[in-house]
């Protein structure tokens, strides 16, 4: 078969105003002559888009689910074609972003399992890091500690640990930055940039 005689294999029914006008009336099988007449150009479109040519298939089912659905607003004067390729395009768009989507958080929890496997030598630095880290804040003073922990340890945002601290959010600004000077000073250069970021 030809490109063109392709073409006209699936260009739409000829009498396709009268199909429309009895698929919005509730006819179904003359849905189902529109499906036919349509699904593969639907599926070839879908195939390009998405880039996974057993995932189109779904994608034109879906697709034709979603035209079925939006008849009742098409003109029966109009051509359906364009209407039809404009949901599958859509669709397998939507298809192909959720993919890379889906695709990308595993590939994250992929690297967060092989990272969350610490060699030896990562617990034994990690242990001797976090009480080096423990002493040098036991010895700050009372604020010091209490602002740190607020926005460090408990995760509060400058506004919360105002509010925990019942201080102006200013205050927050210039406590913390004077307890992580301290800190740094506590810890000395060795920890510096490892802990203290």
């Amino acid at each position: 078969m030809t490109r063109s005689s392709a073409a006209a294999a699936d260009s739409g029914p000829t009498d396709e105003p009268a199909l429309v006008r009895r698929a919005q009336a509730g006819d179904r099988a003359a849905f189902g002559t529109i499906v036919r007449a349509h699904q593969a150009a639907a599926l070839r479109l879908a195939t390009i888009i998405c880039g996974d040519s057993t995932e189109a298939y779904d994608i034109v089912q879906d697709s034709f689910v979603k035209a079925f659905h939006g008849l009742p607003r098409v003109r029966s004067t109009e051509s359906l074609r364009p209407w039809l390729m404009r949901i599958v395009a859509n669709q397998a768009k939507n298809a192909r972003r959720s993919r890379a989507r889906r695709d990308a958080r595993i590939q994250r929890q992929v690297r967060l399992r092989v990272d969350d496997e610490p060699t030896p030598d990562d617990v034994a630095l990690t242990s001797v890091a976090a009480e080096h880290l423990t002493d040098a804040i036991e010895r700050l003073s009372d604020a010091d500690r209490r602002v740190i922990g607020c926005r460090y340890f408990a995760g509060l945002n400058e506004a919360e640990t105002a509010s925990a601290l019942g201080v102006a959010k200013g205050t927050v600004k210039s406590r913390t930055a004077r307890a992580l000077t301290r800190l740094r000073a506590e810890l000395g250069n060795e920890f510096d940039d490892e802990v203290v970021q």
